[in-house]
C-alpha cells in the first residue's frame, strides 16, 4: 500500500522545465509526458521538481518519445524485411542443390530413379574424399539398368578438382537394393 501512495505522489508533483533558458510550469507528470510525446518538449529540455538538487534531462524522466520508438520499430521492421528477403533469395539460389543433395542421401525407392539418385550420392561422397566436387548431368542423360535387385547406373558429369577447369567424366556405379533395410547400397563395396 505504501508503494501505491508514493507513486501517486510522484505523479501529482509539479514539474518545471527550462525552454530556451526560460523556466516554464508547473506541469503535472501526465501533462509533461504528453507534451514530450507530441514532440513539443525536446529530449534535451531540462526539468526540475521540488526535492531535486539539479536540473535533469526530460528524456530521463519520460523515456523515449513515441517518435523515437516508432523510428526504432521501423528500423527493426526494415532489418526484418532485409533479413527475410536475403534468406529467401539464398533459399531460391540454393534450393536446387539442397533438393538434389537430399535426394542423393535419402533415395530409398526401388525404382530406376531411386537407383540413379543413390548412385549419385555414392559418387559425390567418393569425390569429396579427394577434395573434389562434381556436377552431374540431369536424369535423362543417365542410363539406369535394373535387373532383379541390382542396378547399373551410368552417370555423366563434370569433375572439378584443384583447378577450376572441369573434366567431363562418366561414372559407372553398381548398386544393390537391400530389401530388408529398404535402401540402395553400393554393390561390390566400391565404385
Amino acid at each position: 500500500m505504501a508503494e501505491k501512495r508514493s507513486l501517486t505522489l510522484a505523479f501529482s508533483e509539479e514539474y518545471f522545465i527550462k525552454v530556451q533558458g526560460e523556466q516554464k510550469g508547473p506541469y503535472t507528470y501526465p501533462q509533461l509526458k504528453a507534451l514530450y510525446e507530441k514532440g513539443l518538449v525536446p529530449e534535451e529540455t531540462e526539468y526540475w521538481r521540488d526535492g531535486m538538487e539539479q536540473w535533469e534531462a526530460v528524456a530521463e524522466l519520460c523515456g523515449a518519445t513515441r517518435r523515437e520508438r516508432m523510428r526504432r520499430l521501423n528500423q527493426i521492421r526494415l532489418l526484418g524485411i532485409v533479413t527475410l528477403t536475403t534468406l529467401g533469395l539464398l533459399l531460391v539460389y540454393c534450393e536446387p542443390v539442397l533438393r538434389d543433395g537430399w535426394r542423393e542421401m535419402n533415395a530409398r525407392d526401388f525404382t530406376q530413379e531411386g537407383a540413379y539418385w543413390r548412385a549419385r550420392g555414392f559418387v559425390r561422397d567418393e569425390v569429396r574424399r579427394t577434395d573434389g566436387s562434381v556436377a552431374f548431368e540431369s536424369y535423362p542423360a543417365a542410363t539406369v539398368g535394373l535387373t532383379g535387385t541390382e542396378a547399373t547406373v551410368v552417370l555423366p558429369g563434370t569433375l572439378y578438382g584443384r583447378s577450376p577447369a572441369g573434366v567431363k567424366t562418366t561414372w559407372k556405379v553398381v548398386v544393390d537394393y537391400d530389401t530388408g533395410g529398404r535402401e540402395w547400397v553400393l554393390g561390390g563395396g566400391k565404385l
